[in-house]
């Protein structure tokens, strides 16, 4: 058990690899498609649309404030339909 333990121990202690940072861009034609949006939500939509990923989305445009972008904030807005008008 003693071996076990160690290995645990040095597994645990190991440091991490770096994981590779993978640049993601987007196109002059999406560039100009997100700038003429109003929202944040509809530029979330449209690149997930794209093809983007959410932590890509995360990446690529900011917050209403100029801030980061949260993973929650995008994941909430692609899973809530959008809301019908009323007539």
């Amino acid at each position: 058990m003693a071996k076990t333990a160690r290995k645990t121990a040095e597994a645990v202690a190991a440091p991490k690899t770096e994981a590779t940072q993978v640049e993601v861009k987007m196109n002059a034609t999406q560039t100009k498609a997100i700038d003429a949006m109003p929202t944040v939500s509809s530029r979330i939509r449209y690149l997930n649309d794209q093809g983007f990923t959410r932590g890509q989305i995360t990446k690529l445009i900011p917050n209403a404030h100029g801030g980061k972008l949260l993973y929650q904030h995008v994941r909430n807005v692609l899973i809530t339909p959008i809301a019908k008008a009323k007539a």
